[in-house]
């Protein structure tokens, strides 16, 4: 048993494809250009948008400490890499530096002198609640902790900072809240349990193990601007000296040695290869689509000979499809006057009102009733301004008529040359 396929159910579906395509090609251009408009806007958007960025205005963002910072005459000089914060440390001598860990370790090298630079007195505060990192950088001296405390609302408790607190930016800020984790040290600022705390000084400087206190949703609670400002080296006073703070973020700028150029790669946001390969995908699928072939090309000789009846059905689809009524009726007019002018054999150029007046005298009509059927109710076939528009169902209607007509004038002219 063999399954065929109807050609005429192929071209009907590709017809239905192109016409949907038509219809939606608008919608599909807007969609399209409009994704082109946001991808623009996104890689040409200047804006910090990096967490703890020191120009971040959204609540995971420094701006609130950083405006402060520069009203305090903290010059701020961030950095990306090693090596450019190396080359500031020698220009700054008297600089602070804050290493800010968040999803790349520091340069071994780099950490290692910045044991010297704690030796020698330079102020060096690091920042991190990552645990990996944390453990990466100082796994040789201390461990990371217990995370702190939160309520049964989600809101983080509040920490004092403890007897065995040492520095003098955490005792003028006395409490902390912001979620964090802690260290394992002897002693620090902000306990956690016994051994925990959020602060503490180690060989290599302080660390920080709290972030998020700093940044613009939680640096009104409690003495977290306090501790932030103390940390950071904002110093009170209108006669205070301009000071300088390196705010170094490692990246993968340190992955590569010193003669070596980084790849452009690791600096792309990490959404853009999802798009990459989705826009692939839609232009696989757009080649598939627009290369596809509708099979073989079949020759025919010239001149095609196309049958009367197959163009009549062709026509009567596009009147169909183009929902047009009044021409339709017309062609059903002239069609039956053409037949009805030889069986009645007035000549090719009988006018309708002689051709209706013959028509109802033979088949026993009225003669008003032929002619509505059979005249032109108006300009190109089309109905006048007062009446009322007709539908599929009044055509079917008055085709039946026309049809009912001639073949009564049939039945009366094949009655009469019997008698005769």
């Amino acid at each position: 048993m063999s399954s065929s396929t109807d050609p005429s159910t192929v071209v009907s579906a590709g017809t239905a494809m192109r016409s949907a395509a038509s219809r939606w090609q608008f919608w599909i251009v807007l969609l399209v250009i409009g994704s082109v408009v946001a991808l623009l806007i996104q890689l040409l958007d200047t804006s910090d948008t990096e967490i703890y960025g020191t120009e971040n205005t959204d609540l995971d963002g420094y701006a609130a400490v950083a405006n402060v910072l520069d009203d305090h005459g903290v010059n701020l000089h961030r950095v990306y890499s090693a090596e450019a914060a190396r080359e500031l440390l020698e220009q700054e001598q008297a600089a602070s530096l804050v290493v800010l860990l968040r999803e790349f370790p520091p340069d071994e090298r780099f950490a290692a002198e910045l044991d010297a630079e704690w030796d020698a007195g330079r102020e060096v505060l690091w920042i991190s609640d990552d645990p990996w990192l944390l453990t990466e950088v100082f796994a040789a001296e201390t461990q990371t902790g217990a995370r702190i405390p939160v309520g049964a609302a989600g809101t983080p408790e509040v920490l004092e900072s403890g007897p065995r607190c040492a520095l003098p930016a955490a005792e003028a800020a006395r409490s902390l809240q912001a979620p964090g984790v802690s260290l394992r040290t002897d002693s620090g600022c902000f306990p956690i349990g016994e051994d925990g705390y959020v602060l503490a000084e180690t060989s290599r400087g302080v660390v920080f193990t709290a972030p998020e206190a700093f940044t613009n949703q939680h640096i009104t609670a409690e003495g977290n601007a306090a501790l932030a400002l103390g940390l950071l080296g904002a110093k009170e006073g209108n006669d205070a000296a301009p000071q300088d703070l390196i705010w170094y973020t490692p990246s993968g700028a340190d992955s590569v040695g010193d003669q070596q150029w980084g790849s452009p790669l690791d600096y792309l946001p990490e959404w853009l290869w999802p798009l990459v390969w989705w826009l692939i995908i839609c232009a696989g699928i757009g080649m598939v689509a627009a290369g596809r072939r509708y099979g073989p090309v079949v020759s025919e000789p010239l001149p095609v000979n196309v049958p009367a009846e197959e163009a009549a059905v062709g026509r009567g689809r596009l009147y169909q499809r183009a929902n047009a009524v009044p021409a339709t009726l017309q062609v059903l007019r002239s069609a039956h006057l053409l037949r009805l002018t030889k069986l009645l054999r007035l000549g090719r150029g009988a006018a309708p009102e002689t051709v209706a007046v013959a028509a109802a005298h033979v088949a026993g009509w009225e003669t008003s009733a032929v002619r509505q059927l059979l005249e032109r109710p108006g300009p190109d076939g089309a109905a006048p301004p007062h009446a009322p528009a007709m539908s599929h169902r009044d055509m079917v209607t008055h085709a039946q008529a026309l049809a009912k007509l001639e073949s009564d004038v049939r039945q009366a002219l094949r009655t009469r040359r019997r008698t005769e």
